[in-house]
């Protein structure tokens, strides 16, 4: 499987549009509860249940079922549930696509094995930190959009992995900045070079995963 095959296609998030609406995305009611947007190319389904949180399905293609108890849904065989309905892609925050989408794991060596046996295979492997808890972070293409599993580089823990936050980019950095103001923090360098990076305060909107904001690469500062 190459990452072209795997194209990340559509997220899916328990409730949360109108929290969406008020940090500048343009979120389009479809009924029954139900809304969506498109950012870059991928549609964020925001779908109403209470049962769930955040995030909680993955939609690609030709990727279906449980990798280590994270949802994926094959969208190449399957509609997607925004399939009938025109999407704006256009967002007054400024954002025109996904970076990468951050995955925690209490167990990376079990996690990013789940990964490589459904055929996605690890591009890159960064480790930081104090000699004995260094964090890992693995990287992994979902066509183009990055997926960066994170986890302990000395620890095998149980439990499941979650999905934590996206980190989307902005064409103009300083105007969604301006746009967010005090609702994101100060804008600061981000850890690729040449990036500079800005979060959005999810929590005074009920928003449930992390969303950061990134310059676009290749930024000239």
């Amino acid at each position: 499987m190459t990452n072209h095959d795997a194209q990340l296609l559509q997220l899916t998030i328990c409730g949360e549009a109108a929290a969406w609406k008020s940090v500048g995305f343009n979120v389009i009611d479809i009924g029954n509860g139900n809304s969506i947007c498109s950012v870059g190319g991928v549609k964020i389904y925001f779908e109403n249940d209470t049962l769930n949180k955040g995030i909680w399905r993955i939609g690609t293609k030709r990727i279906s079922g449980v990798i280590d108890s994270l949802k994926f849904d094959d969208l190449s065989v399957e509609r997607s549930f925004s399939d009938n309905h025109s999407v704006l892609s256009d967002h007054p925050n400024g954002i025109t696509g996904i970076d990468h989408l951050v995955v925690t794991t209490p167990n990376c060596n079990r996690t990013t094995k789940a990964f490589e046996e459904t055929g996605i295979a690890a591009r890159k492997v960064r480790t930081f930190g104090k000699i004995g808890s260094e964090t890992r972070q693995t990287f992994f293409w979902l066509g183009n959009v990055i997926l960066e599993l994170v986890g302990s580089n000395t620890k095998e823990d149980e439990g499941p992995p979650s999905i934590w936050g996206i980190a989307f980019v902005s064409k103009n950095i300083e105007e969604t900045v301006n746009f967010l103001g005090d609702t994101c923090t100060p804008l600061k360098p981000a850890i690729q070079p040449g990036r500079r990076i800005t979060t959005i305060k999810t929590q005074e909107f009920d928003i449930y995963n992390a969303l950061a904001v990134m310059s676009p690469h290749g930024e000239a500062i």
